[in-house]
């Protein structure tokens, strides 16, 4: 996953008691510290939800551009986003293209986690193709995105924090923990309705994810009681 060699986290009373919670995580490791960092995190990361609107952004994008390749193709949806020049190119070649565009080429640290999630969320999904996304339903697309996004942020902020106190085995093992509980978690309790329904355009895409990504924070902050 991404570095998080020289993140410097916010001082907020949210982020101060996620760091609490993790720096328990780390000393515990059990079912009860891992749940409560991960509720702490999420509330932090809901109270700044502004910070991950380029997320937001791209993936909203890949919901769009996924519903232009169902009604007409993947040339079709091309033309739609204004990437002629791409028809008739080698699906790896549009399948990296796309996701660098709707990620403004990893020009931010949050442009960079976007790219990684989204990236994770298609090879999961076994989607080297992006004509393929046709067989994908949205809501299923939008989860996978939604959980690698979560477990790449997490890591990119706390990775650097658990090497300082353990090896790199011990280390290893404590994010795979965690990326296993919120995949579980959000796999069997984040209901994302009606967006199977749902006529994606641009701006419309990025308010849903949004709004999903905040009901994803919201899985973990009820299991305390912070929401």
């Amino acid at each position: 996953m991404g570095t998080s060699k020289g993140y410097i986290a916010p001082t907020t009373p949210h982020w101060s008691q996620a760091k609490r919670a993790v720096t328990s995580y780390i000393n515990n490791g059990d079912g009860e510290s891992i749940a409560k960092a991960a509720s702490k995190y999420a509330s932090a990361m809901h109270h700044d939800i502004a910070t991950s609107e380029q997320f937001t952004k791209a993936a909203g994008s890949i919901l769009s551009f996924a519903k232009a390749v169902s009604h007409g193709g993947i040339n079709n949806a091309l033309h739609e986003f204004n990437r002629n020049d791409l028809i008739g190119k080698s699906s790896d070649e549009i399948y990296n293209e796309l996701i660098q565009d709707f990620t403004n080429y990893g020009n931010t640290t949050e442009d960079y986690l976007s790219a990684e999630a989204i990236r994770a969320a298609l090879k999961g999904l076994n989607i080297t193709d992006l004509g393929d996304l046709k067989d994908v339903a949205p809501d299923v697309l939008l989860k996978e995105m939604l959980i690698e996004y979560i477990k790449f942020s997490f890591a990119f902020r706390y990775e650097e924090k658990i090497r300082m106190k353990r090896n790199p085995e011990e280390t290893e093992r404590l994010l795979e923990k965690m990326d296993k509980y919120i995949s579980n978690e959000l796999h069997n309790n984040l209901k994302l309705k009606d967006i199977k329904t749902m006529d994606f355009g641009h701006l419309q895409a990025s308010e849903v994810v949004k709004r999903s990504l905040e009901d994803a924070y919201q899985v973990f902050e009820l299991f305390y009681g912070e929401a």
